[in-house]
């Protein structure tokens, strides 16, 4: 029997709980695991060792772990539970929820591990001069997320991308190789959805 796929924004049919293309998504998300798992053993050894005892002012007790450290503790503790296969949860009600949830520890995983990107120096300055000057040139995904970040605000994801091109608000710059995208197309569309966002 053919269905919705349960994931939201996702209008594609399947016989599952989840689609092709939001198994192959949960796969990718899935694949990056094993390393996170071993950058965050050398993530939580690190921070053992370089935070001082007592942590400095307030009340702290001497020798108190650093909260990061039970933070990345936990999320290896959670991507340990992921398993191998995007198509075994598929099968399941909350497949969904899960992906969502897979989803959410990797990006805390490599928040913990890699830290926040640094502001550029200047940072009012940069902005201002940026949102007046807005790229003529296609971007790839990973370059077009900080642009948006670092002048708007504006958080996305490959996977937003991929569902507006799927639902043809967006369009492909190339054909083939690594997509990249008009920046000023995609900032639209972005302030688009969050201003739906506050109406809603």
């Amino acid at each position: 029997m053919s269905q919705e796929c349960t994931t939201d924004d996702c209008r594609n049919f399947t016989s599952e709980y989840l689609c092709s293309q939001c198994v192959s998504d949960l796969q990718s998300w899935i694949a990056r695991i094993p390393i996170l798992l071993v950058e965050l053993r050398v993530t939580i050894a690190r921070q053992d060792h370089v935070r001082p005892a007592g942590g400095g002012g307030g009340g702290s007790k001497p020798g108190s772990a650093a909260p990061i450290n039970f933070d990345a503790w936990q999320i290896s503790e959670n991507l340990k539970t992921v398993g191998k296969s995007a198509k075994e949860y598929a099968h399941a009600e909350d497949a969904a929820g899960m992906a969502w949830l897979i989803q959410d520890w990797v990006k805390k995983a490599e928040l913990l591990i890699l830290g926040p990107e640094p502001e550029p120096v200047n940072t009012s300055h940069a902005r201002e001069r940026l949102k007046a000057e807005v790229p003529k040139e296609p971007m790839p995904t990973r370059d077009l997320k900080k642009w948006l970040q670092i002048t708007h605000g504006i958080q996305i994801t490959g996977e937003q991308l991929r569902q507006w091109v799927h639902r043809k608000k967006l369009q492909r710059a190339n054909e083939e190789g690594r997509p990249t995208y008009y920046p000023a197309v995609v900032l639209a569309i972005a302030k688009h959805q969050d201003t739906q966002k506050v109406n809603n």
